[in-house]
């Protein structure tokens, strides 16, 4: 998440002047997805990725959401919630907290959570013909420069 390497197979997400491409398991239409600092534990995808993940992920083909984001800061962290027990603290939830949360230090972090500032909803198959269109250009290119 914080390299921004896309969460399927590791390499660049996919990143526009229109910001990086997330796919969020929304409904477009949920008040959730539109509250201002929405937030989330997925790392951003590339193109590829996103096109199969709609397709073959049973929870993203019931619904999902593909966003471009513009601006988005790291707000947290989201793991396994600690309280003193005795010799050793003992864990008794799993939970996200903010960096200015008090349980911070009583967290052990399993993933970084991300918060979203501006953001547009995108159509996956839209951003799909785009980007094969951006790689023929550039095997275009590289063709002309050999």
């Amino acid at each position: 998440m914080r390299k921004l390497l896309c969460q399927i197979c590791g390499g660049p997400s996919d990143r526009t002047g229109e910001g990086t491409l997330w796919l969020v398991g929304e409904d477009v239409d949920g008040p959730e997805l539109w509250k201002p600092g929405y937030v989330t534990t997925h790392p951003p995808v590339c193109v590829p990725c996103a096109v199969t993940s709609v397709r073959v992920c049973p929870h993203l083909r019931e619904r999902y959401v593909a966003l471009r984001v513009r601006t988005f800061v790291p707000a947290g962290v989201h793991g396994a919630l600690y309280r003193p027990g005795g010799a050793f603290p003992v864990a008794y939830d799993a939970d996200g907290v903010t960096f200015e949360s008090w349980r911070l230090g009583w967290v052990l972090a399993a993933q970084l959570i991300m918060e979203f500032h501006e953001f547009t909803v995108v159509d996956l198959e839209a951003e799909h013909a785009t980007y094969l269109k951006r790689v023929e250009a550039q095997e275009t290119a590289c063709g002309d420069r050999r």
